[in-house]
């Protein structure tokens, strides 16, 4: 997957499920980027706990979850926002 970090019309948005979390939120920061344990800020203004990066080969724990935190999805919406979901 190729993200175009240049493009002005619209920004990434990542949909990540924190530690302790069943709900996905969005992020602007790149996953990757962020190191496992670090705190970053959901676009909800929740701070979510990067998890440690899943073993080659298994499948991520968080990949049953699908539900979308409801005050991401409305800023996401209106601001036009392109989401991605990732687990780590």
């Amino acid at each position: 997957m190729v993200f175009d970090v240049f493009r002005r019309e619209s920004t990434d948005v990542f949909w990540i499920v924190g530690a302790g979390f069943r709900v996905r939120h969005a992020m602007f920061a790149l996953p990757g980027s962020v190191y496992t344990g670090a705190w970053v800020p959901a676009l909800c203004e929740m701070w979510l706990l990067i998890p440690s990066a899943t073993p080659f080969g298994q499948v991520p724990v968080t990949a049953k979850y699908t539900e979308q935190c409801a005050e991401c999805e409305l800023i996401v919406a209106d601001r036009g926002h392109r989401g991605h979901v990732w687990d780590f």
